[in-house]
């Protein structure tokens, strides 16, 4: 891997040029309102610990009192109870809680060391409305975010467990059942947050899913489907994706282009003739430009490299950087993705860096003929950097731009589609033109004026000479574009971006084996009259383009 203008090298690991954009900038949600005062009863001495309902639900143990059916259980039979641990008591509470309509929390405990160990003496379980705000929060005038809802209430209700020696056991030494608030309807319990967790098996699930391209709310939607409701699956929308938002910040803890060169660096280990390049904006140390390619889109290009399309249509990232996608036509007449680039802008200066890093990267080769979709800047830079190759106008884009601008005349439209496509010469072409803006009367229409003068990279009657491997518009890169949208979040960090883009390229190298699959292992059947001539063909050409080649020699037998 390289780095333009400061020669960083990225093995040295020396990657201070990413300040600026290598962190994931995200506010925490952390805020005072989390702090409350309340009652302690008799345990002034004690330590408190604040324990969210999530922490909570992680300590839960093996199933305890499985037999206890706690609708008809009295206090007295739970004053008497005893568990083996803190955590049998804490999973007895918890179920205690989910069944009657009210969420628990850990409150304070007492540890003491006894025989050399550190021994939980006492622990208490409160209601999660235990306690008050403290006023301080209420009144405070230099809040940034609004007040968090209210929802404690000085709750007494209390669970507490103390620690007997001589049993070895933990025995229930406060109750009290009694809340001053109203317990919550069963349809609402699933929603208390220490009643929701994606547990491990769910995870498991969910990242496949996610690695397959299927979006967040798809896959909440499926696990809803999977376990017969709302209330079943044990978590929310929002729980999925601060799920996803928080396994993204662990891979990126130590910023986002760093953890992205690190991703390329990993993938050159075992993929030796992985090239990439970075540039860095002087001024402000950020990183501005990235191009890479991995050794599959480097023998590809080697090979079906003659024409080469790109486009800067997306731009789906946290930075709204561009990407551009270079990509071409294989011989199963399938998109095969040479390289790509994220950059910061899109001016002549950068596609020239873009265009020089896939230069180098393809060891000098320059392709024949490229299509592009007609920017100003983009069609410069390849005048400079690819002078020997001819310049195609995406027709797909022109075609667009024709009813953006002339939307009030669909017979120019129609006739201009024509003077795209059609087999004319030069000399036919011009004379079609002629009558055509006669015709609809658009001589001195702006648009069709500027088109005009540029009739030498999209006109067929300019381009019949000029190879162009049947590529006649960008819509290689418009097809990559609408893939990746299925695997990209939105605004996501270019760590994510990347690791979906290798999904992307697995996924069209996959088309390519299964298309050799069928064009080495089943042959066509012959039904032409000259079964020397289509044989031969069936037995050069791949399945796909020996349907064009059979299509030449039908109308030859004709």
């Amino acid at each position: 891997m390289e780095h333009t203008d400061e020669s960083v090298d990225v093995e040295s690991r020396d990657l201070h040029s990413t300040k600026g954009t290598d962190t994931y900038d995200l506010e925490s949600n952390a805020d005072e309102d989390d702090s409350y005062s309340g009652s302690s009863g008799d345990e002034s001495s004690e330590t408190e610990s604040s324990e969210t309902g999530e922490d909570a639900s992680d300590n839960i143990g093996a199933a305890v009192h499985s037999e206890v059916n706690f609708d008809s259980i009295t206090s007295d039979e739970i004053r008497a109870m005893e568990f083996a641990t803190v955590s049998e008591a804490y999973e007895f509470y918890y179920r205690y809680g989910k069944c009657k309509g009210f969420a628990i929390r850990k409150a304070s405990s007492r540890i003491k060391e006894l025989d050399g160990n550190k021994v939980t003496q006492m622990k208490q379980f409160v209601c999660n409305r235990h306690g008050l705000r403290e006023k301080k929060h209420l009144t405070r005038l230099d809040r940034k975010v609004e007040h968090r809802r209210l929802s404690r209430t000085n709750c007494e209700a209390r669970f507490r467990v103390q620690y007997r020696k001589q049993k070895d056991r933990y025995v229930v030494t406060a109750f009290v059942e009694c809340h001053n608030h109203e317990l919550t309807p069963a349809r609402f319990v699933h929603l208390h947050p220490v009643y929701r967790k994606i547990s491990e098996a769910d995870k498991a699930q969910i990242d496949g899913l996610q690695t397959r391209g299927i979006r967040t709310c798809h896959i909440m939607g499926y696990m809803i489907a999977q376990k017969g409701g709302y209330a079943s699956v044990g978590f929310t929308k929002k729980d999925l994706y601060n799920y996803f938002d928080k396994k993204m910040r662990e891979c990126i803890k130590d910023g986002d282009v760093v953890a992205s060169l690190n991703y390329l660096n990993v993938k050159s280990s075992t993929d030796p003739m992985l090239y990439a390049e970075y540039a860095v904006d002087n001024s402000n140390g950020r990183m501005r430009s990235l191009f890479w390619a991995d050794g599959s889109s480097r023998s590809d290009y080697f090979c079906f490299g003659d024409v080469l399309a790109f486009d800067t249509t997306y731009r789906k990232n946290k930075y709204n950087y561009p990407l551009v996608v270079f990509s071409g036509c294989n011989h199963h007449s399938q998109t095969v993705i040479f390289g790509a680039a994220l950059v910061a802008d899109e001016t002549t200066e950068t596609y020239k860096w873009v265009l020089n890093c896939f230069l180098e990267c393809m060891e000098g080769k320059q392709p024949k003929a490229v299509v592009t979709d007609g920017d100003g800047a983009m069609r410069e830079a390849i005048k400079q950097i690819f002078p020997d190759a001819t310049h195609k106008l995406c027709a797909w884009h022109l075609n667009k731009n024709a009813v953006e601008n002339v939307k009030d005349n669909p017979e120019f439209l129609d006739g201009f589609q024509k003077a795209m496509y059609s087999n004319f010469t030069k000399d036919e072409f011009e004379e079609y033109w002629s009558e055509l803006i006669k015709e609809t009367e658009v001589e001195q229409h702006p648009w069709v004026v500027k088109t005009y003068e540029n009739r030498s990279l999209w006109a067929t009657g300019y381009l019949r000479d000029q190879f162009f491997g049947r590529i006649r518009t960008t819509s290689q890169c418009e097809a990559v574009n609408a893939i990746i949208k299925t695997y990209v979040r939105t605004k996501g960090c270019i760590f994510e971006f990347m690791h979906n883009f290798d999904q992307v390229l697995r996924d069209y190298r996959n088309n390519e084996l299964e298309a050799d699959f069928k064009s080495k292992f089943t042959v066509p059947v012959l039904t032409t009259q000259l079964r020397v001539i289509e044989s031969d063909a069936a037995n050069t050409y791949t399945a796909e383009i020996f349907k064009e080649v059979k299509e030449q020699i039908l109308k030859a037998v004709v």
